[in-house]
């Protein structure tokens, strides 16, 4: 599966996708907004190929490339905040690996073992199967939606979700 084919079978056509930016050893990360799924994709592998960049996504689409809100009485421009949340078109989570994450309990010795915890779950719970992917640090794990759902459903769902995988045991990021 290429880079658009992923991004095509996870987020909405519609709205605005988010590419996220970090720089290795610096503090922050670029918001960058794509209307288009092909251009994101695009965007992406360009990122990607340049050792310097960190390259993130967002989950879901939004309903403009930033938006204008106060914080502690200053406006200022953001980009992927609730309100401005449109559509997600899968559900997702992060698990994390490491022999630190390990000793503390919020994760996998390594990225077999998350396979393993993820995939049992799924078996014992006859849930689907997600799509595996390495993050680097460990696995995201992706639901794809046969259509694009609005944030108040999907959380819904989400919540009884991470709930269930909490009831299990499985160690995933409380946080994604």
């Amino acid at each position: 599966m290429n880079t658009l084919e992923f991004l095509q079978t996870i987020l909405p056509e519609e709205g605005f996708k988010f590419v996220g930016l970090g720089r290795v050893g610096r503090e922050g990360i670029a918001h960058k907004a794509y209307e288009s799924l092909e251009l994101m994709a695009q965007a992406i592998e360009s990122y990607d190929a340049q050792s310097n960049l960190i390259v993130y996504h967002a989950c879901c689409s939004y309903k403009a490339a930033s938006y204008e809100a106060e914080v502690n009485g200053i406006t200022k421009t953001k980009f992927r905040g609730a309100q401005n949340w449109d559509k997600a078109k899968s559900f997702w989570i992060d698990i994390d690996c490491g022999e630190d994450k390990a000793a503390e309990g919020k994760g996998y010795l390594n990225k077999i073992e998350a396979a393993k915890a993820i995939l049992g779950f799924c078996k014992t719970h006859q849930f689907p199967q997600p799509m595996l992917v390495d993050s680097g640090g460990g696995l995201h794990c992706y639901w794809p939606l046969t259509k694009p759902i609005g944030p108040n459903s999907w959380r819904a769902i989400a919540n009884e979700f991470k709930a269930a995988l909490n009831a299990a045991g499985l160690l995933a990021d409380p946080t994604r």
